[in-house]
């Protein structure tokens, strides 16, 4: 009944410094998209340069996006890669000096060894996946911008029938979004299946070789002593070197795959990276009426619709309306 006592005494500060974690996490993201968000959206709406963006600059065609999506998603991948790293670091030293007493030395280093190997593996085979998330999001964004021009045209695009041809816009602007959806979810299907065979059972091998180290290793008779060659004891020693052994090889696993929220991070970094150059050169004059090679834009790939003579051809909306370079 006493220890049944003592568990539940520590169980309500544990619960409460779990949840306590996950609410920094999220108060950290929450600042850092307000700061974000305020320091753009001031920038954004100073000295016109939101009208030189949408009008005398095609770089950006979907501002919206990134002064709120994309913002928001940024600063919640660089909350969770901060206490996805930080707490398994505290985990890794507290578990790894404990078992270091334990089993020695060489378990967790044979443990640290492994999960090194693993990660520099994936690594090198690891496709960019910052690249596609970058790609993603704007892929995303030129639908929705397409969706927000019929919004904001529709009585000219009723006037003038041209439902066929936004028809044909949106249907082109998520065939995109389709296809890179499934080119990168069979990218994410083969480093899955990569992750899981180095990180979750290559690990479980080098576990069962660090906890029979007491009884197989080469100070095997020196414990057998120590315990009296008492059963009961070793299968005690066993059940408590496992669990710390598979916390530490958690800890350790989840710094190996932070490399997936670096790289989502990279991938947002890149496009608020973008949204900076571009309001910067726009509140010095420059504009640009060429849509840079790296990214995509749906005025480059309008499908070819043939109207009868009698139909007349809707104008082109105000985001694909004729540039007036300064």
């Amino acid at each position: 009944i006493r220890r049944i006592g003592t568990l539940a005494a520590y169980a309500v500060p544990a619960s409460f410094i779990n949840s306590y974690i996950d609410y920094l996490g999220k108060d950290v993201a929450l600042c850092f998209r307000e700061r974000m968000s305020e320091h753009f959206c001031s920038r954004y709406l100073d000295k016109m340069v939101f009208y030189r963006l949408s009008h005398l600059d095609v770089r950006l065609p979907n501002a919206e996006q990134r002064l709120t999506g994309d913002i928001e998603r940024w600063s919640l991948a660089l909350s969770s890669l901060v206490s996805n790293v930080l707490k398994p670091l505290l985990d890794i030293v507290l578990f790894t000096r404990k078992l270091s007493e334990l089993v020695g030395i060489q378990g967790p280093i044979a443990a640290m060894g492994w999960y090194v190997l693993s990660g520099l593996a994936i690594r090198a085979v690891s496709p960019p996946f910052g690249k596609y998330t970058a790609q993603e999001q704007r892929l995303e964004g030129e639908y929705r911008a397409v969706h927000a021009d019929i919004v904001n045209n529709a009585e000219q695009i009723a006037f003038y029938r041209g439902n066929v041809f936004e028809q044909h816009r949106v249907k082109s602007a998520f065939e995109r979004v389709v296809a890179h959806l499934q080119h990168l979810q069979v990218r994410r299907l083969y480093m899955g299946c990569f992750d899981s065979l180095l990180v979750k059972y290559g690990a479980v091998l080098v576990g069962y070789t660090v906890v029979g180290l007491p009884v197989f290793g080469p100070n095997r008779q020196a414990y057998l002593d120590s315990v009296q060659s008492d059963p009961t004891q070793i299968t005690q020693d066993y059940v408590r070197n496992s669990s710390l052994l598979i916390n530490l090889a958690k800890a350790i696993g989840k710094l190996v795959v932070a490399y997936k929220d670096l790289q989502l991070l990279a991938g947002y970094t890149a496009l608020i990276s973008e949204l900076q150059d571009v309001l910067a050169d726009l509140e010095q004059g420059h504009y640009s009426a060429f849509v840079p090679k790296t990214t995509t834009s749906t005025t480059d790939t309008q499908p070819s619709i043939q109207y009868p003579e009698s139909e007349a051809r809707p104008p082109p909306s105000p985001s694909h309306a004729p540039l007036r370079g300064r």
